[in-house]
């Protein structure tokens, strides 16, 4: 089991969706299928489940979900390859992806409570990412960068949900600014507070001139020799992987008080 397999896929499978920028009833058709052919309950994407529209990020949501057994991610997925005949392996290993919360798994508001063109929005930010991932230079980040603002201004966006989406579509380029990695970059001490204190300041929904600055400086950071670290993708599963043991020892701390206090 390769660390890291999902990547090829999820690359593959986001250049695929861009065919479908134009046809998105395909699109709604194709997700019903996978659904159907796998036996597994369609969750809701919109009012009585009427699916009228749908973005790339939110497609990526339905495999990428905090509940979401396994079995049923790898069903998915298998189905994905199936109807949009990806050619790269199925992956069998999800370490350093961050997961959508399933009460807050689309990154559009159901119709009534969406601005007409925010669903327009989120597929050329979708575009432009890809764009700026394959060619980073400042004119694909300019325009990159106006969607980002558009777009985490969004109703029901912000920080985690707009950077996770980009990252899940281009980890070697986009840094995903979840709860756990904020965490681990901004209080863990596990980044060196000389580069912490010279990153912005993170707010709720950060611009994207500040998301870039943080992008670009932890990726100076990686690359030095001052941490075994190398990219986003082992940042991501080391935040992971830290705060599950930094949590584990606090619930060992506190049941160790609990059983004092009860002798």
């Amino acid at each position: 089991m390769a660390q890291f397999d999902w990547v090829q896929f999820y690359k593959e499978f986001a250049h695929d969706l861009l065919a479908y920028k134009d046809d998105r009833n395909k699109l709604i058709e194709n997700v019903k299928n996978i659904y159907e052919e796998t036996g597994i309950n369609l969750p809701t994407l919109e009012k009585d489940n009427q699916i009228v529209d749908i973005d790339p990020f939110t497609v990526f949501g339905l495999f990428n979900k905090s509940s979401m057994k396994e079995t049923n991610r790898i069903k998915i997925l298998n189905e994905v390859a199936n109807i949009f005949a990806i050619k790269a392996p199925v992956p069998t290993n999800f370490d350093s992806i961050p997961v959508l919360n399933n009460q807050n798994a689309t990154f559009y508001y159901f119709v009534g409570d969406r601005a007409e063109d925010d669903i327009d929005n989120l597929w050329a930010f979708f575009t432009e990412a890809l764009a700026y991932a394959d060619n980073p230079v400042e004119s694909t980040k300019e325009k990159l960068s106006k969607l980002f603002d558009l777009v985490i201004n969004c109703k029901g966006n912000g920080n985690s949900k707009v950077t996770m989406g980009i990252y899940w579509i281009a980890p070697d380029s986009f840094l995903n600014l979840d709860s756990r990695n904020e965490w681990y970059i901004y209080e863990s001490g596990k980044v060196p507070e000389r580069i912490v204190t010279g990153l912005p300041k993170i707010e709720s929904k950060i611009p994207a001139v500040k998301y870039f600055e943080i992008v670009g400086k932890l990726k100076a950071f990686l690359k030095s020799n001052e941490n075994s670290l190398k990219d986003f993708k082992e940042l991501s599963y080391e935040a992971w992987r830290y705060s599950e043991q930094v949590n584990q020892d606090n619930k060992n701390l506190n049941n160790q008080k609990d059983n004092k206090v009860s002798k």
